[in-house]
């Protein structure tokens, strides 16, 4: 077959691929004989063609469907196979490297055994085009018989933390894989208590694992999630992901987990009633969960953010409103947007950390609102000196890096 009709056809593959909810799992197949030197010694071109002319079959007897083989050269194939998931596709594969190393083939009216090294790639969003996924799979597999080959080997899309910062397209594909195997990974900071609350408070924060091991921010990968309509989508996954924590690991455990999310919750009134119907299935949640939202958000849908306060009073759970300063409509905060907490802006943390006049100015503000119940959390706060200033500030939480760093376990302690 043609080269440029495989890559037409494995760029059309991967563009269906993208879509939400592919009809079939696709994987990319290299085969590649070792020792072919050694072959092509003793048989010349014509034996190595006489080979690959017989491996070529045997593609056909162990995938549902392979829609296009290529040539890749005078020792090795890669095909473009399809079938149900990609479990089976694997497994197949597998059984295709198997097949072709254990068999003997007629060359030169002799019979020669040979090995091969075989690489089986999955479709992955963190590839950006079908031509870039076909160069790490033939190149990972030439890697493979270099080292000597006769092994299978899982072809995995290596986006280190570094690429995905400079590039919005492979930031997209790390996030989308990630939403789409479950493999977006959590990080939690503490919120000390300067009120001595037996609790353990902690912010549960989104985080995606890059190929070097690194774990990249949600700061750098939300404006992309945004662009891209993905960020109700992740919401939901670690909205999901904290219930399901404390429902199951720490059911038994003094947790409060604070779950940053956009607006969908505030919008959606479809998104509030089965997120009711979520909160009534679950007994372990009252006191234990409260969900951030930014105060800009909740102020642009007054009424969306009424109901979802009525909901969280009636399941028991807690509500934050985030990025609040002293610039901010506090007698709205007494009335319609009367929450648990506020998180204050980190401008403004930065400036109450050097102003006793303002400090003084955050009493007064906060008066109102704390004698209704709402706690006030000062966030960011990235050293000991603003640590200690804030103290004595009116103030219930402390949350920054001289506190603790984010860490992937919840520490309790003894």
């Amino acid at each position: 077959m043609p080269e440029s009709t495989f890559l037409e056809r494995l760029d059309q593959a991967f563009k269906d691929f993208n879509e939400p909810l592919p009809e079939r799992a696709s994987a990319l197949i290299c085969v590649l004989v070792d020792h072919w030197q050694d072959l092509r010694e003793e048989y010349g071109y014509a034996g190595l063609f006489a080979l690959r002319k017989q491996m070529r079959p045997q593609f056909d007897r162990h995938f549902d469907q392979v829609d296009d083989a290529l040539v890749l050269s005078e020792s090795g194939l890669v095909a473009l196979v399809q079938g149900q998931d990609i479990d089976s596709l694997r497994e197949s594969s597998r059984a295709l490297f198997q097949a072709l190393s254990s068999r003997t083939y007629e060359i030169g009216g002799d019979q020669a055994a040979v090995t091969v090294s075989l690489g089986f790639c999955a479709f992955d969003l963190r590839y950006t085009d079908g031509s870039q996924m076909l160069t790490e799979a033939v190149s990972r597999t030439e890697d493979l018989r270099r080292h000597g080959g006769n092994q299978w080997l899982p072809v995995t899309a290596s986006i280190s933390a570094a690429q995905a910062s400079v590039d919005h397209r492979r930031m997209l594909g790390l996030l989308m894989q990630s939403l789409r195997n479950n493999s977006v990974r959590v990080v939690f900071q503490a919120l000390l208590s300067t009120r001595g609350e037996d609790i353990h408070c902690f912010q549960m924060l989104p985080r995606l694992k890059a190929a070097d091991g690194e774990l990249i921010p949600a700061a750098e990968f939300l404006p992309v999630a945004r662009s891209a309509r993905l960020l109700p989508t992740l919401d939901r996954w670690i909205l999901n992901r904290a219930v399901q924590l404390l429902s199951e690991q720490y059911r038994h455990d003094s947790v409060r987990l604070f779950v940053s999310q956009a607006d969908e919750l505030l919008v959606d009134e479809k998104r509030r009633k089965q997120f009711a119907t979520q909160l009534e299935a679950s007994s372990a949640l009252g006191d234990r969960l409260v969900l951030d939202f930014h105060l800009t958000d909740a102020m642009s849908h007054l009424k969306g953010t009424e109901a979802l306060l009525a909901i969280a009073r009636d399941q028991g759970i807690g509500i934050c409103l985030s990025l609040v300063d002293d610039h901010s409509n506090w007698q709205l905060l007494q009335e319609r947007l009367r929450c648990d907490y506020l998180r204050m802006a980190p401008e403004f943390v930065l400036r109450l950390a050097k102003s006793d006049d303002l400090a003084h100015d955050l009493d007064e503000l906060t008066g109102p609102v704390r004698e209704q119940g709402t706690r006030i959390i000062m966030p960011m706060i990235e050293d000991a000196g603003a640590a200690a200033h804030l103290w004595s500030s009116s103030i219930d939480y402390l949350q920054g890096n001289i506190i603790q760093m984010a860490q992937e376990r919840i520490q309790l302690g003894d």
